[in-house]
């Protein structure tokens, strides 16, 4: 009899626990101690004529539990599914800043839609491809860069061998520039001209003074 009463007692304090645990919503906590309480039921021969609307109750939550795993994995779905809509959409735009050459913020995005991918359950084989064009894409901007870099450090090859081969300028009267040895062959060049103009002027002067003595030879 004692030990029928104890039993008893112990199914009440189950039951009293599992219906804390239904007002928590902690539906699996629930179900434990339902069934803990129904066995020391059996045990004690005590509200034999409850065990069956226990049970009932725990059919019930149990059915509750299970449409609410359910909806727990669609809703998870639907999250991984968002996650990944918005990986795609970085990835599409890390591509065409790529293909612009804006290099680094395309790298930017890259690692964003990693992040995301990871998230919406994506393993590390699955981003491994992804990790591997990003390090293609950084090695690429990192040539890029020393190249850049080199370019503002010296000029072009072409430009020094132009430079090399360039003969000394000077600035004309007009503001022109020109090299030594041409500034040198157009003073030659005026020098020539200059003595053919004053061959010239002397050419007519000495015909005009010739024009002049034959036009008194004609009035004396």
């Amino acid at each position: 009899m004692q030990k029928s009463e104890e039993a008893a007692q112990q199914a009440l304090k189950f039951l009293e626990l599992a219906y804390k645990f239904e007002e928590e919503k902690n539906i699996e906590n629930a179900v434990e101690y339902y069934k803990k309480a129904v066995g020391f039921l059996k045990e004690s021969g005590y509200l034999m004529h409850r065990i069956g609307d226990i049970y009932e109750r725990i059919e019930e939550l149990e059915e509750i539990q299970k449409k609410e795993k359910i909806y727990q994995q669609i809703n998870l779905k639907t999250q991984e599914e968002h996650l990944q809509s918005q990986a795609f959409t970085l990835l599409d735009g890390a591509k065409q800043l790529e293909s612009e050459g804006f290099i680094e913020d395309s790298i930017e995005k890259y690692n964003s839609a990693i992040k995301l991918l990871g998230q919406s359950g994506w393993s590390e084989s699955q981003l491994e491809n992804l990790k591997r064009i990003i390090k293609n894409v950084a090695e690429k901007w990192k040539k890029e860069q020393k190249l850049q870099n080199q370019q503002k450090q010296s000029p072009p090859e072409e430009y020094a061998t132009e430079l090399r081969d360039q003969k000394p300028e000077i600035i004309g009267m007009f503001g022109h520039k020109a090299s030594i040895e041409k500034k040198e062959s157009i003073a030659q060049y005026r020098s020539k001209k200059k003595k053919e103009e004053e061959t010239q002027d002397d050419a007519f002067a000495h015909i005009d003074k010739a024009k002049l003595f034959e036009a008194d030879n004609n009035y004396s």
